[in-house]
């Protein structure tokens, strides 16, 4: 009898499906965007491959990084948490290019995703960059940006793959 069951439980075991397991939301892209200030109006936001800042002048446009989230399972994923860094490439005044250093992250935030469907895309958005407080910081130290990076990452879960949860995006920075 014990032997019978065995089988029946190995049969069984072979016979039926695996059951799959969740998979992972991952991200795939992120996008820059920028909206000007032109008189009193803003320009609605369109893609900027390069920033125009310097610690002397106000940085008065609105800078946004549109994070791109795919959910390829056949369940909805929800409850999701992106968490993101801040950073900036510094370069002593007067220096060569090539002795710019990336300098410690100086805004993190969490941005929170309700909900990505099922076989579906999300985008979120990241709209805080604290940069203007930054440049101020910068103003008479000797150094001027050249780059901001955004490190980006999901918020783990059992199973992820480090590769899929974590980007990074870096725009360059030119004196106006």
């Amino acid at each position: 009898m014990r032997t019978a069951f065995l089988n029946l439980t190995l049969v069984s075991a072979l016979l039926l499906p695996a059951v799959p397991a969740a998979a992972q939301v991952e991200i795939t892209g992120i996008a820059w965007e920028l909206s000007k200030l032109q008189g009193k109006n803003r320009t609605p936001y369109a893609p900027v491959s390069r920033l125009l800042a310097a610690p002397e002048v106000k940085f008065t446009d609105y800078l946004r990084a549109i994070v791109t989230l795919r959910n390829p399972s056949a369940k909805a994923a929800e409850g999701l948490v992106l968490r993101y860094a801040l950073s900036l490439r510094l370069l002593r005044d007067g220096e060569a290019p090539d002795k710019a250093f990336w300098g410690v992250p100086f805004y993190t935030e969490e941005v929170r995703v309700s909900r990505v469907g099922p076989a579906a895309e999300r985008q979120a958005r990241v709209i805080r960059f604290e940069l203007q407080n930054q440049l101020n910081k910068l103003r008479s130290s000797g150094f001027s940006p050249t780059a901001l990076k955004l490190e980006v990452m999901l918020g783990p879960r059992q199973g992820d793959t480090p590769s899929a949860i974590l980007r990074e995006a870096v725009i360059d920075i030119a004196k106006p």
